[in-house]
């Protein structure tokens, strides 16, 4: 019975189990990007990659200007999208794109987009943005 030699391998997901701890509260500070989108990471993913130009973008979101609710995909279901294309043209926007860079899996962010980067067909009333609050929830290299 000596089993000095014997190798065993431990199945990847259950290391990815034990690293995995899930998403971290974000730092809540609200950052601007040179384009003047911003944006505050309510819950910082830890899994996978983020988002590249191709990839399958799969989120949820709530979608507001001032009071109103233009979209609510928890209702309905998660939207998912090509990555650098706009299938969507009333949700997917040059904000949206920018603000889902660097997020993963389980993240949460909040997207304050101006005017220049809302959807085209989208005129907000002045000063007012519109409002996204992103999760993230999947990447995929593309369709299966």
């Amino acid at each position: 019975g000596n089993i000095v030699g014997t190798h065993f391998s431990i199945p990847p997901q259950i290391i990815k189990g034990l690293t995995d701890t899930g998403p971290q509260p974000g730092s809540g500070e609200t950052i601007t990007t040179a384009s003047g989108l911003q944006y505050t990471d309510i819950l910082v993913g830890t899994s996978g990659d983020s988002p590249k130009p191709g990839n399958i973008v799969g989120f949820n979101a709530v979608v507001t200007i001032g009071d109103a609710t233009l979209f609510d995909t928890y209702k309905d279901k998660p939207v998912a999208f090509k990555f650098g294309q706009r299938p969507f043209q009333n949700i997917v926007c040059e904000g949206l794109e920018e603000g889902v860079r660097g997020m993963k899996v389980g993240g949460k962010r909040k997207l304050i987009v101006n005017q220049d980067l809302a959807p085209p067909g989208v005129k907000l009333p002045p000063g007012v943005p519109i409002v996204y609050t992103v999760e993230l929830t999947e990447v995929l290299n593309s369709y299966l």
